[in-house]
């Protein structure tokens, strides 16, 4: 089947759904196709109520185990680490147990995606890169949704539309907007509906009201007595409000992603109205043409800069620094919107026969051409700066970025050839696959003991310590290193450095030749910030104290 040719039809969609499971559309019983009013496309039907069970409940409270681990850690650790790793981690075995009734099995692409998803979440304890943590945290929640589709088999087409769609229609809809219907099914348990519902719902709603006038009468009391005063003192008001703010973000975040399992696990809603037929032909042609001209009158009129970057040679008047810097982003920009062109017009084409037009694949074809050759001269332009001024961490993480642009620009090509080449999955899936293993390989080290090799074997003419000094836990061993270095400067800037960042961990350290001790301070770590890096930064800094 053309991955790009929507199969659903009402009639297809409706016939997975079991008999009787849900409610049938409204105003379409009794009636023919032809005699249905026309509906927007994509219109989903709202799952009807059903009462929490026991396996509900059960889910509900691993959810917001793991959601209050995570939160808690999120908001009151000083950094990313362990507790993160663990709540996220613990979101996956319960959805999966939850849907383990589910017909059929995690297979291919899906059980790609657990697989990343676990590593990721665990790599948060493993990595003292801040950003690419941040940048997990960000996408494992996406790649939980992807795993909660196949698993429950809500896929209701294989174009990649029709992925889209169902992608955020799980993320939104399924969680945001069905909010209501979780809620609803939590406080009312049972076969039938009974008065401890209504009880759950009265009580809840005392409470909050009588928060406001308990703001009013418990400073009143207090100053009325001094032994409730002091009963008061003696309570921590810190760790009250910790677990306040852990349970309004975690019951939250447990609430919509209960949500989102109580919806999917009755299968996929029917979906009403017809799908639309696409763009004219002639006007993406036209579209992706005039775009083309563009590109094309850039390729002539830079043929000799491009032949030249190739070749690693710097134009006339240009340092290393302003060559690989002017453009580098703009072009990093412009291979991004070009990516996204060629997906929405190859998604939004209208088929002739069920393939793309000649013309339109041809334009393609060559806006992924030029965009390759924008990404090989920007690399080119990098490893020129790379091998002069060394590494950065911006530097390692833009060039496996634009690795990453190039091989799914690769697959988009195939693909107007090679029908069965997944770009999707491809680019979710290595996407997923980079930034872990560049979140788990201490970019932090690498380039600090990159730079100074380089230094050392003459391929750098000086050693940037303000860019070793800017690195994270990662550079703390090589830091170590250069403070024994023969070279003055670069031993008294690593001493300095490592005299900061014993504070920072809160080591006391008097330092040598009669130079006043530093503060000691306390350590804001605990174990659900702990990471390996860091640990490892602690080992060798308390090394270096013991020896200083």
């Amino acid at each position: 089947m053309d991955e790009h040719t929507n199969p659903i039809a009402p009639e297809t969609a409706q016939s997975n759904i079991p008999a009787g499971s849900l409610a049938a559309p409204a105003g379409t019983a009794g009636q023919g196709p032809a005699s249905a009013p026309p509906l927007p496309a994509y219109q989903a039907e709202r799952c009807p109520k059903r009462r929490a069970q026991g396996r509900d409940l059960i889910l509900a409270g691993l959810l917001l185990a793991a959601c209050l681990l995570l939160w808690d850690s999120i908001r009151f650790a000083a950094g990313l680490g362990l507790g993160e790793a663990l709540g996220l981690a613990g979101l996956l075995p319960a959805a999966l147990w939850y849907l383990r009734n589910r017909p059929g099995k995690l297979r291919g692409f899906g059980l790609v995606c657990a697989l990343l998803y676990e590593i990721g979440a665990l790599s948060l304890a493993f990595s003292g890169d801040s950003l690419l943590k941040a940048l997990l945290l960000m996408g494992l929640p996406g790649l939980l949704v992807i795993v909660i589709l196949e698993r429950a088999g809500l896929w209701t087409g294989t174009s990649l539309l029709s992925r889209l769609h169902d992608f955020c229609c799980a993320a939104f809809s399924m969680s945001f907007g069905q909010l209501s219907l979780g809620a609803w099914a939590l406080t009312h348990t049972g076969a039938q509906d009974s008065v401890r519902s209504k009880r759950v719902w009265a009580a809840g709603l005392g409470l909050l009201c009588a928060v406001p006038v308990l703001f009013v009468l418990v400073p009143l009391l207090a100053a009325s007595d001094a032994a409730f005063e002091g009963m008061l003192g003696s309570l921590d008001g810190t760790a009250l409000l910790r677990g306040l703010v852990a349970l309004l973000y975690g019951g939250f975040t447990a609430l919509l992603v209960f949500s989102l399992l109580f919806s999917s696990d009755r299968g996929p809603r029917p979906l009403t109205g017809r799908l639309s037929r696409g763009v004219e032909p002639a006007a993406v042609a036209a579209f992706l043409g005039a775009v083309s001209a563009a590109y094309l009158l850039y390729l002539i009129a830079q043929f000799a800069y491009f032949t030249d970057a190739f070749r690693g040679l710097l134009p006339k008047d240009y340092t290393v620094a302003q060559y690989a810097r002017r453009g580098f982003f703009e072009m990093c920009g412009i291979v991004a919107i070009n990516l996204g062109l060629i997906v929405l017009a190859l998604g939004l084409c209208r088929r002739e026969g069920g393939r793309v037009p000649a013309a339109v694949k041809a334009l393609a074809l060559f806006l992924c051409v030029f965009s390759l050759i924008l990404v090989a001269t920007a690399l080119s332009k990098m490893f020129l700066y790379m091998n002069r001024f060394g590494l950065t961490r911006q530097r390692v993480r833009t060039s496996v970025f634009m690795l990453y642009l190039a091989a799914v620009l690769l697959a988009l090509g195939l693909r107007l050839f090679v029908k069965r080449v997944p770009v999707l999955r491809l680019a979710v899936g290595l996407g997923a696959a980079l930034l872990i293993c560049l979140s788990l390989s201490n970019v932090d080290g690498l380039v600090a003991r990159y730079n100074v090799s380089a230094w050392k074997s003459g391929r750098l003419d000086s050693l940037d310590m303000k860019t070793v000094c800017e690195l994270g836990d990662g550079a703390v061993p090589t830091l170590v290193e250069l403070a024994a270095c023969e070279d003055e400067q670069v031993a008294a800037a690593a001493e300095q450095e490592l005299g900061q960042r014993l504070k920072d961990f809160g080591l006391a350290w008097t330092r040598p030749k009669g130079k006043q001790p530093l503060d000691p301070v306390e350590d804001p770590r605990d174990l659900r910030s702990w990471n390996l890096i860091t640990q490892q930064a602690l080992n060798a800094l308390q090394g270096y104290h013991d020896k200083n």
